[in-house]
């Protein structure tokens, strides 16, 4: 498994030079035809970071992008929370310890540490491994720059439109089930189609700004589907799509079938009107993000398993025209989504033509 080699590289950040080695180690890894594609995006860098408590200093993670310098007393200047059942939830908490004017905000969990984005910069929040007491210390200088990057395409098969399969590279923390694991499937669920063409991308940036990512820069013109692996984890999976797409979940060995998250390189494709999936897994949760996101048992059997099944989806996939896929979608609505980020969906954009007959006003 590359993904064991990769994983000894460490954290790879959105548009740094670690994940363009991941990049070019993939570049040397595939013997097609290649291209890189050009992605203008943004690198975090931390110049300075240290946590003392009660004067010793202690293992921690910054979250991105915050910075600052706060000492004070736990409870007093600085807030804790254990942290919640949902990564995504941190923002509610960060909203609370601002608006009761705290100038520094701990997440603790016991055993690891984790990167999670926070709404804005305007003061320090770190991760610890256990529940601190006493006077902590956060120093911590970092910042984003503009950066240039790429995507790493692979023509596979060639032909006048061409189903996508791809995942992302950059990571944080450990990162091997997000998304190291996910290059390992790629890798392992090439297969011949006849009547697409078959590109493979490595996407740069996912993690990063929504403004830069590499998914939203890349090329969509020719691509009759997408299909997106990140944050796979054994032994289920999250089908995640349009509705065109349904039909193939019975394929998988699935959790749930959704509307398209908004998250993750596919729901840029899906916004361009190109049927697209993810397939992903929340049961990762536990290790989200964390410096414990580390390779499990199970993985080498999913790896197997999960292969066979893109294979399958592929050459399904591969039988059918677009035609096909938009008498598929017509029995659901039109391409047209909006996004629902407190509940981390999508729904149908309701359209003038899809509201009936109008009341005469009074």
């Amino acid at each position: 498994m590359i993904s064991l080699d990769l994983l000894k590289l460490g954290e790879a950040i959105h548009g740094s030079e670690k994940e363009k080695e991941i990049l070019s180690i993939l570049e040397k890894r595939l013997k097609n035809d290649n291209k890189r594609i050009e992605v203008k995006t943004k690198e975090w860098v931390i110049n300075n970071f240290s946590v003392k408590l009660n004067g010793k200093e202690v293992t921690s993670s910054l979250a991105p992008y915050t910075k600052g310098y706060v000492k004070g007393k736990v409870g007093r200047e600085i807030l804790t929370f254990p942290f919640p059942d949902h990564p995504f939830k941190v923002k509610d908490f960060y909203s609370y310890a601002l608006s009761q004017g705290a100038e520094g905000i701990i997440f603790y969990e016991e055993g690891k540490i984790r990167r999670i984005i926070m709404p804005d910069v305007k003061i320090p929040v770190i991760f610890l491994p256990f529940k601190p007491e006493g006077y902590v210390e956060i120093e911590a200088e970092s910042f984003l720059r503009d950066s240039t990057s790429y995507n790493l395409e692979f023509t596979i098969k060639e032909g006048d439109d061409y189903i996508l399969l791809g995942a992302h590279v950059d990571h944080w923390l450990s990162g091997f089930h997000d998304n190291l694991f996910s290059i390992d499937v790629v890798l392992n669920s090439l297969t011949e189609v006849k009547n697409h063409g078959l590109k493979v991308v490595f996407f740069s940036s996912e993690e990063g700004p929504k403004c830069c990512t590499g998914s939203l820069q890349h090329p969509k013109d020719d691509i009759f589907t997408a299909i997106i692996l990140d944050a796979l984890y054994p032994s289920r999976v999250v089908y995640s799509s349009t509705p065109d797409l349904w039909d193939f979940a019975g394929l998988f060995p699935l959790k749930r079938i959704e509307m398209p998250t908004p998250f993750s390189d596919h729901f840029s494709f899906v916004q361009k009107g190109i049927p697209s999936l993810v397939l992903y897994n929340d049961d990762l949760i536990p290790y989200y993000h964390s410096d414990k996101d580390l390779p499990n048992p199970g993985d080498e059997k999913f790896l197997t398993e999960i292969s066979e099944s893109v294979k399958l989806l592929l050459h399904e996939l591969d039988k059918l025209s677009m035609k096909d896929l938009n008498e598929r979608m017509s029995k659901f609505g039109e391409r047209k989504f909006v996004v629902d980020y407190v509940n981390l969906t999508t729904s149908f954009a309701i359209s003038s033509n899809s509201l009936g007959p109008r009341l005469k006003s009074p």
